[in-house]
Parts: structure tokens; sequence; C-alpha cells
């Protein structure tokens, strides 16, 4: 009788693991040369099935906005009078009458020859990779961008005051930084 209780709840255990949902936003992006027809490829999962997505084109102008305020958390930032076409897909969902709307801190760009892949660490401070050509990545809903080679401006890029705060972060927490 105690086999037949253990082997239940085991399977009781089993059950309740594999019936979890995971949550899991994932982004694959293809260089060309990893793809039999010669094109870049880039796709995105989605782990908030519920929320609706919306598929926005921002035109681009010379006599735009030239302050950005979050609604979500008040930041403010300035924003360049000049701005350039892009789209975006970012998560929406209305509650209580407002209309959240979530974009996130990945960014790919993409054309017919390339990928970069930005992270923005927050609104100043960010970092980008360049897809090679023959290589793809699978880039989970987590920073990711671990080491940049700065003097090899084809392939990294970063903002100007990234290395600063990264040295100071660094400092206050006592970590040495491989540079």
């Amino acid at each position: 009788m105690r086999k037949f209780i253990w082997a239940a709840g085991a399977l009781g255990l089993a059950a309740a693991f594999t019936a979890t949902p995971v949550k899991a936003c994932t982004t694959v992006v293809v260089g060309k040369k990893a793809t039999t027809d010669g094109s870049t490829l880039v796709a995105r999962n989605e782990d908030i099935g519920a929320w609706s997505k919306h598929f926005y084109v921002h035109q681009a102008t010379s006599n735009g906005p030239t302050t950005y305020v979050s609604e979500d958390n008040g930041f403010k930032t300035s924003l360049p009078k000049t701005a350039l076409r892009y789209t975006s897909m970012p998560d929406g969902e209305q509650v209580n009458g407002h209309q959240w709307i979530f974009g996130e801190n990945g960014v790919i760009f993409s054309d017919k020859n390339e990928i970069w892949y930005m992270e923005i660490g927050s609104g100043h401070t960010w970092a980008a990779v360049r897809v090679p050509d023959n290589k793809y990545a699978v880039i989970p809903n987590q920073m990711v961008i671990g080491n940049l080679n700065l003097k090899d401006s084809k392939n990294y890029m970063a903002s100007t005051n990234l290395v600063k705060k990264v040295k100071a972060w660094s400092q206050n927490k006592k970590i040495k930084l491989a540079m």
C-alpha cells in the first residue's frame, strides 16, 4: 500500500509540474548566410497571450515632440526634433479605463543585409551587437549582451556613457570588470 501511495504522489507531482504554464518571451534572429534563401529573419513569441498586440507605424518627422514622459512611471527624457520612421508592436491592456502600452527593452534593427540587437539599460544607456551573417541568436526575456568590443565598431556599439556607468556600478559592488 505504501508503494502505491508513494507512486501516486510522485505521479501527481509530475503532472503538477508539467501542467504549469511557462512564461518565456523569446526572440530569434537569423543572419542571411544562415538561411537557405539569403534572407534575414526576426521572430518573437509572447508569454502574455491574453493581452492584445498592436502594430504601429511611427512616421518619420522633422517636427516631432521633444519630450517623452512615461504614463507608467513618470520617466521623462528629451527627444530629438527629427525622428526616423519605425514600427513597433507593444503589448496593450485596458485596466480600469486606462490603456497601458508596454514596449520592450530589447530592440531589433533589421534589413535584408544585416541584423542588430540592442538592449537599453535605461533611457540613456544602451548597447548593440551585430548578429553575424552566418549565425543565429535565441534571446530570452532578459538582458544578454555581456561582452562588448567597442574598438570593433562594425559589430558593436554603445552609448557614450555606458562604460562610465558600468565602472561606477562595479566599484560600488566591488566587482572586477574584464575590459
